[in-house]
């Protein structure tokens, strides 16, 4: 039992520190701060881009995408997260410059994760040749 929880300690530890460094990197590219508390559309879709990058890229749960916000300051509940986790699509539909941003946060992030992301990237976006080769490749 408490190397099971020294593992959980361990991976919240990890995720809220790639939380962090996402939501930094987010401001950088983009001079808009994901904890603002406003209802602007910008810091929304932003607010929901990083959301889709921690659960769909690291696979963190909402409730401690929940924990994150509220500890930088913005009041978030689990359900807000999976709102705008839900939404993101919607969102880069619309605003083409989310996905330019999502593709350069995870070209820069260096996790399993992500990598496995860029692979399956590649292989959806190839021809059949191109996805045949890079599978063959990663199973090897």
């Amino acid at each position: 039992k408490t190397i099971m929880k020294k593992e959980y300690k361990s991976k919240r530890k990890k995720d809220l520190y790639f939380a962090q460094r996402t939501a930094r990197t987010i401001k950088q590219l983009t001079g808009v701060d994901a904890f603002e508390n406003t209802r602007r559309q910008q810091v929304i879709e932003i607010r929901s881009l990083l959301v889709y990058i921690l659960r769909s890229v690291e696979n963190m749960t909402y409730e401690t995408i929940k924990e994150f916000f509220n500890n930088n300051g913005k009041a978030y509940d689990h359900t807000t997260a999976l709102h705008a986790y839900k939404n993101y699509n919607m969102y880069a539909r619309d605003n083409k410059d989310l996905d330019d941003i999502f593709t350069k946060l995870v070209n820069l992030s260096d996790t399993e994760n992500t990598r496995k992301l860029v692979a399956k990237s590649i292989i959806d976006n190839s021809g059949v040749e191109v996805a045949e080769l890079f599978t063959y490749m990663m199973n090897k």
